[in-house]
This record gives C-alpha cells, sequence and structure tokens, in this order.
C-alpha cells in the first residue's frame, strides 16, 4: 500500500518589510517565503506598495507571489508637515517647534509604530484574499507591530492558526512612564492569548517573555545564505564593520584604545565601515584622532556588501555591553553572516550574551570584554593571514526555513486538537 504524498499547505506571510525594502527585516522574510517551499509550505505575502525604508535592488521576490497594497506613511507626511527634508532612512532635524509637534504626533498617532497607515489599505486587501484564496495559516513578523494587528483580524475571518514573530521586544522597548507602555504590555498579553504560536529570534528573549506570557515561545535565529566566497588577504590590517554601530548600548572605548595602540606602533591599521556612520561614533572616532584611519562606505546592496566584508583581515562585531537581560538577547543579525566568512571574528560585548553563547560554538571567533584593549589588540595582531572552516549548516536560511515550517506543523497540530475538543 502506498500512501499519497502530503498536499502542499499555503501559508498568508505578513510583512512590511519585504523586497524591494532592505534590510534584514526584508532578507528574513523574503527567504522564508522562498525556502518553505521545499518544506511543503507555499508563502503568498502581503506586503506595502512602497514602503517607508531603504530600497535594496539586490534583493528581489517573485511579484506573482506578492499581495501588493497602499500604505499611508505618517513618516513621509510628517516630514512635509514640517517643511524639513529627510530620506526614508535619514530622520528629519526640524526646529525647536517642530521637535515639539514630532513628539506629540509620536505619542498620539504612532501607535503602535509609524506603520499604523498600512493598517486599514493592508486588511481591506488581505480581507479579499481570504475570499479568493484558502490558507491553511497566517504568519505575521514585526517590527512593526502594525504586521500582528492586520493577522489577528485576518485570522478571525479565516479562523486558521495564526503564527506571531517578534524580531525584536515591543513593550520594553517603549516608554516605560508613558499610557503607550501599559497600552503595549497589553497589547502583547492579547497576542500571547491568540496566536497559535510566537516565535523569537533570540533564546533569553524566548525565555523572558514566555514566562511573562505563560506559554512557550519557540527560537529561530536569523541567518546566512551559505558560506562567503573568501577574498585574497589584503595588504595590512583591515577591520570591517557591517551595518550600523549603537554607542547607546555598546561600549567602544577599549576598540578606539586598542586602534590607538597599533596606530602609534605603526602596524597601520584601516576600519572599514560598511555602512553608514552615525554621527556619535563620528564623534568619538574624532575624540580618539582615529578619523584617518576610516573608509565608510554607505549603503550597499547585500551581495556588493559580502564582497568588500571578504576583502578584510578581521571583522568586527560589537555587542550589548553590561548586564540587561534585554539586551543580552541583542543577537546583531550581522553575527551569521560573519560567521559565514573564513574570516577571524572579534566580538567586543558582553560575554554572557546569546550572541556570545553562539560564537564560542565556531573556531575562530575572539569573545573579549569591551573595555579590554591589550586582549583586542592581541586578537586583531594574530588575526593577520587566519582563516577557519566552520560548519554554519544549521544556521542557513534554509534550514532556518526548515524550523519555521516545522512550527507551521505544530499550529496546525495544535489548533485541530482545539477544534476536535
Amino acid at each position: 500500500m502506498t500512501t499519497s504524498p502530503r498536499r502542499t499547505r499555503r501559508v498568508l506571510v505578513v510583512a512590511y518589510y519585504f523586497p524591494p525594502l532592505g534590510g534584514i527585516g526584508s532578507m528574513r522574510m523574503a527567504s522564508f517565503a522562498r525556502d518553505l517551499e521545499q518544506h511543503g509550505w507555499e508563502a503568498t505575502v502581503l506586503a506595502p506598495r512602497a514602503g517607508s525604508y531603504y530600497r535594496d535592488e539586490d534583493l528581489s521576490f517573485p511579484e506573482e507571489k506578492i499581495i501588493r497594497t497602499h500604505s499611508l506613511e505618517i513618516s513621509r507626511l510628517a516630514k512635509r508637515a514640517l517643511n524639513v527634508s529627510g530620506d526614508d532612512v535619514t530622520p528629519a532635524s526640524p526646529g525647536r517647534a517642530g521637535q515639539r509637534l514630532r513628539q506629540l504626533a509620536r505619542a498620539c498617532l504612532y501607535y503602535p509604530d509609524a506603520q499604523i497607515g498600512w493598517y486599514p489599505p493592508a486588511l481591506a486587501t488581505g480581507l479579499r484574499a481570504l475570499g479568493d484564496n484558502r490558507f491553511d495559516l497566517i504568519f505575521s513578523t514585526a517590527y512593526p507591530m502594525t504586521g500582528h494587528l492586520i493577522a489577528r483580524r485576518l485570522r478571525r475571518v479565516a479562523k486558521v492558526p495564526w503564527v506571531a514573530e517578534y524580531r525584536d521586544p515591543f513593550s520594553d522597548l517603549v516608554h516605560p512612564t508613558g499610557y503607550n507602555h501599559r497600552r503595549a504590555e497589553k497589547l502583547e498579553r492579547a497576542i500571547a492569548r491568540e496566536a497559535t504560536e510566537i516565535v523569537m529570534t533570540a533564546p533569553s528573549w524566548a525565555t523572558r517573555y514566555g514566562q511573562r506570557w505563560g506559554r512557550t515561545v519557540e527560537v529561530i535565529t536569523n541567518g546566512c545564505d551559505g558560506p562567503v566566497a573568501p577574498d585574497l588577504p589584503p595588504p595590512g590590517l583591515v577591520l570591517s564593520h557591517l551595518g550600523s554601530m549603537f554607542p547607546e548600548r555598546q561600549r567602544l572605548g577599549g576598540l578606539w584604545r586598542a586602534l590607538s595602540t597599533l596606530v602609534t606602533d605603526g602596524d597601520a591599521p584601516r576600519l572599514q565601515f560598511i555602512g553608514r556612520l552615525r554621527s556619535e561614533v563620528r564623534a568619538e572616532l574624532e575624540d580618539n584622532g582615529l578619523t584617518a584611519i576610516v573608509d565608510e562606505s554607505g549603503f550597499l546592496p547585500h551581495a556588493q556588501a559580502m564582497v568588500e566584508l571578504a576583502r578584510s583581515t578581521a571583522v568586527l562585531l560589537c555587542g550589548p555591553a553590561g548586564d540587561s537581560p534585554l539586551l543580552r538577547g541583542w543577537i546583531p543579525a550581522k553575527t551569521f553572516e560573519y560567521l559565514a566568512t573564513d574570516l577571524p571574528i572579534l566580538y567586543l560585548g558582553d560575554t554572557s550574551s546569546d550572541v556570545a553563547a553562539i560564537l564560542k560554538r565556531y573556531p575562530g571567533c575572539h569573545v573579549i570584554a569591551p573595555d579590554d584593549a591589550d586582549a583586542i589588540v592581541a586578537a586583531l595582531r594574530t588575526s593577520r593571514g587566519q582563516r577557519y572552516q566552520r560548519d554554519i549548516t544549521s544556521i542557513t536560511r534554509p534550514a532556518l526555513a526548515g524550523e519555521l515550517a516545522r512550527v507551521f506543523d505544530q499550529a496546525l497540530a495544535a489548533d485541530r486538537k482545539i477544534v476536535e475538543r
């Protein structure tokens, strides 16, 4: 007796950040939507037509599998109302009166986030899609939380399981003394009650919020496409950093002291930023006399950024500093891109954090407390010419799509048990 193959199941993915929008959220959702089919799930994506973020022309997805919707972009309207410049990536810089108006708008209009203007058209379009198609499950990802609001309403209509993903925490990042913080906590609890499954990207976050909400939270980290093609080692010492630095949650003084030591000793280091430098980081570099050794590329398409990254002696990862339980679960998405190279990785941050625990599993990763300038100097000096083979099979995006498919299967099974009762 032969068994018939399992029917391919259909999932409606609600994702604000989706190609051609750039960034890790967009890459994560595009890879899930692409690779889920290997695991028996066919994805259709509900996404904005003209979302407010930078475009990465390297990112694409078959348009016939995307349902595009209008979106009312509050941030763009606010910039016009304040008569200030600023693109979809650069914040506006209004005067004092404009700043007060912006603060008021954020408190009153930007709830749960600035993408709330996507809710009405996305909901209307999503409801039409439910009428035209049969979906077995709905999957939404946040940030923005607006995606969860849309998915929750669609789930109530479709009466199918709903998997809600948090790529970052929500309520704990809302100002703790404001009215919106209480609203955010209430919304989180409501989602925790209604979602069939919840996914987060870090183990400590899954534990923290699972205890808070009284339920199991699954962990699916970010990942990489696969090994990054190696390049010839550069002359001298080139330390590369991908993406943005966040000095408000990182301690960078030890790095600046270490680089100053190398400069003084004639080691001629170069610090390459593959991304855009924030003004606070630029000021720290100037204060430490290091601007002469800095190269800044600005935002690059992902494929080009990976090529630039491979032309390094070592790569720099600045993790959270201090013992904040919230920051402990912050795993920069670049961690997995770094692991996909064969380059030494210099990690500076809390050595007990989730990201430190991941790096300790792999060769060639120097996990160093951020203030230990001597250890940083030693690691950089020993990095020259070093290359490492790493088994990254479990953190490739196709493998992680398999993990998500497993969660989808769990959600279907759980929903079936509820119906049977």
